[in-house]
């Protein structure tokens, strides 16, 4: 069985896919047609559901991405399988498998698990748009071939370029004078001088930059549990230390703010 909240959820990220990055390219192909349908209903219908029903669902939500639509000079022959687990994205990511378009049954071993361990990252977040991100980010290097067949990601330095960054998950994170525990744990945030920005919604995210470090994050975690606020992680996340500048949280503008949380959408988490 599924939760309403996540299948109202799912049906949104496919919306929000096809729209944003395919437009009417066909580059998302829904493996489970009849599934997707009855979903669609069910989101049109969520106003007047609990977000708690659970529905009666034995079969995973499926898709395949063409990545040669985005890409097509560097990604010709690679298409994204991808599974949507009952429970995502509430408390599991979905699946990912990188294959050859020419030949379905060939995988690319090493970019699948490499996706495997990004979005492992992001539990409780839609994660589709930002996986595409990260893709197009690496493009260049996402299908580079290893001796052991398949591929790699990111070449020898993944990480040239950007900042070890850490995100604490919250079941939610409501703005507002009226929720006194997320103007406390603002507070928190400036009292330790702590860097980094804020995504308010459910779940909630706050993302700890440069200089602060993992120990800040796990610091702030224990004030927030004082403060009644618990959080899933500190989980390790390397983010293009450029991103984080356009998205105010580089350490200067921080410093400058004296510690306050960058507020955040959605998009200033795809940096």
């Amino acid at each position: 069985t599924m939760e309403t909240s996540d299948a109202v959820r799912q049906v949104e990220e496919i919306l929000n896919l096809q729209d944003r990055w395919f437009s009417k390219d066909g580059g998302v192909t829904i493996q489970t047609p009849a599934l997707f349908s009855r979903l669609q209903k069910v989101a049109g219908n969520a106003s007047s559901m609990s977000s708690n029903k659970r529905l009666e669902v034995k079969k995973q939500l499926a898709l395949d991405i063409d990545c040669s639509i985005l890409h097509p000079d560097d990604l010709s022959d690679i298409i994204l399988e991808v599974k949507f687990p009952l429970n995502y994205p509430s408390s599991a990511p979905c699946h990912v498998r990188a294959v050859k378009a020419s030949n379905r049954e060939s995988e690319y071993v090493a970019c699948s698990a490499a996706i495997e361990a990004y979005l492992q990252a992001f539990t409780g977040c839609e994660c589709m748009d930002m996986l595409l991100d990260w893709i197009s980010d690496n493009k260049s290097t996402f299908l580079s071939e290893s001796s052991g067949g398949g591929g790699t990601l990111g070449g020898s330095n993944d990480h040239e370029g950007k900042a070890q960054c850490y995100f604490l998950r919250y079941n939610h994170l409501l703005s507002g004078p009226e929720h006194k525990k997320e103007k406390a744990m603002i507070g928190a945030a400036k009292k330790s001088q702590l860097q980094g920005g804020l995504l308010w919604g459910t779940p909630g995210i706050v993302v700890v930059v440069p200089p602060s470090t993992e120990e800040d994050a796990k610091e702030y975690a224990s004030d927030c549990r004082t403060i009644g606020k618990r959080a899933e992680g500190p989980n390790e996340v390397w983010l293009p230390q450029s991103g984080l500048d356009e998205a105010g949280m580089g350490g200067l503008a921080q410093q400058k703010r004296g510690g306050k949380l960058q507020e955040l959408d959605t998009a200033g988490l795809r940096i």
